[in-house]
């Protein structure tokens, strides 16, 4: 019985003080005093200390403690539960609000995504970031051409989803072109997605006086290829309504261009962003060769 008492009360102490080193380690780190003076283990044969810290240890967990002591960190881990609280009802709440006004065909499809947990990669972000000032038509800082608009449909037992995907030039008129294109379930989001992939893309074009190209050059992509030949001033711009569009924002003013093989719209875009990518100055050419620029 002796060595079972024992026993039992080392065990206890042992105990004890490893509570007491892990609670002292905690209210330390947060800067509150722990509700006893020290985690050190207590002697077995002075039973009156043990009690003292007992107590000790019920005033600081019944009475408050450390928090009652530090009521501004508790209000502030309060508060900022309430707002992520908050924060997780108000996308709820927009969630639901999306799925009501969706249309019975795309229903399913938005529950399915809820399911996996990815409809908050939707449009309603897009929408946010858009009036936030992230590609908005009354935020856009640079010029927009919608270059086209593709409408597809996937057919499902759920019914049918349609997306759109929007193929969208920008500049600045001086040079400074980007393209981009985007997907969405309406046409403004998607616009707005392509604008901000465009605006991400952004490439220098070099010209001469301000209103053509140096020299003659020729992009490719996939079976398009775009012949781009420098005009004199006056002449305009003498190519399809797409190169048009891209040279216009580039500030390209006089310039002659055809395009062979596939008119895709994409495919021309990347041709003619390729073609405009091998223009090079004098100043280009004679870094390139390493001579002075009067011997080009």
């Amino acid at each position: 019985t002796t060595v079972t008492t024992t026993t039992t009360t080392s065990t206890r102490a042992a105990s004890l003080s490893t509570f007491a080193a892990a609670f002292a380690t905690r209210t330390s780190a947060h800067g509150r005093s722990p509700g006893f003076a020290s985690p050190s283990t207590p002697s077995t044969s002075s039973p009156s200390r043990t009690p003292s810290r007992g107590r000790g240890f019920a005033a600081s967990s019944e009475g408050g403690g450390a928090d009652d002591a530090n009521p501004a960190w508790a209000s502030s881990s309060s508060g900022d539960a309430a707002r992520k609280e908050a924060e997780l009802e108000a996308s709820y709440k927009a969630l639901f609000e999306r799925f009501e006004r969706a249309p019975n065909k795309q229903k399913r499809f938005l529950l399915n995504r809820a399911l996996t947990g990815r409809v908050n990669a939707g449009d309603d972000d897009d929408a946010s970031e858009s009036s936030a000032g992230g590609g908005g038509r009354a935020n856009r800082a640079l010029m927009t051409r919608v270059i086209d608009v593709n409408r597809t449909t996937k057919v499902t037992k759920g019914g049918d989803l349609t997306n759109y995907t929007a193929t969208v030039v920008v500049g600045n008129g001086d040079g400074v072109i980007g393209y981009g294109h985007g997907k969405a379930a309406e046409v403004g989001p998607a616009i707005d997605k392509a604008y901000r992939k465009a605006a991400r893309s952004l490439t220098y074009v070099k010209r001469f006086d301000g209103h053509t190209i140096y020299h003659d050059v020729k992009g490719k992509f996939c079976k398009t290829l775009c012949v781009m030949l420098p005009a004199p001033s006056g002449n305009g711009i003498i190519a399809n309504d797409t190169v048009e569009a891209i040279c216009q924002l580039a500030g390209i003013k006089n310039i002659k261009a055809k395009i062979h093989g596939s008119h895709h719209p994409m495919n021309t875009v990347r041709a003619v962003f390729d073609a405009l990518s091998q223009v090079e100055s004098p100043e280009d050419v004679a870094e390139r060769r390493g001579v002075n620029v009067f011997r080009i």
